[in-house]
């Protein structure tokens, strides 16, 4: 039961970090949309806010479903469904796909989180290792 997170910055760059269960858990119930502190994760002086995920089976969560319960939509272009049907555009095109809900849960396999504040910190944060292992 653990959770990826993919923090994307402001400059485009994105950094993975695989949280253990314990750490997890203070994520479950947070909803699309809110802000969280960098201190949750070990990063300090980061402010960040949920921008997606998914569920173990790979369906993307979507901010208008609430809860944690998976549902077919009749969507038209958006999260979940590109607009397209093979390579072909199609104007007004609706079909319907399974969704996972806005709530975050134990089946919540990857959140991705965007950088609102402290975007140095988290960079340098993750700059430091990969900067020792070329020294040696």
């Amino acid at each position: 039961m653990t959770i990826k997170i993919v923090m994307g910055t402001k400059s485009g760059k994105a950094f993975q970090k695989e949280l253990s269960s314990t750490e997890a858990e203070s994520l479950f119930g947070r909803v699309l949309g809110e802000e969280l502190n960098g201190e949750m994760f070990g990063y300090s002086g980061v402010k960040f806010t949920i921008s997606g995920g998914s569920d173990s089976q790979g369906f993307p969560m979507r901010k208008d479903l609430t809860g944690t319960n998976r549902k077919s939509l009749l969507i038209a272009k958006s999260t979940g469904f590109r607009g397209k049907v093979r390579g072909q555009k199609f104007g007004g095109l609706r079909i319907k796909r399974t969704v996972a809900g806005n709530t975050v849960y134990e089946k919540t396999h990857q959140l991705n989180l965007k950088v609102i504040s402290g975007d140095k910190a988290l960079e340098e944060a993750f700059a430091a290792p990969a900067e020792d292992a070329k020294e040696e």
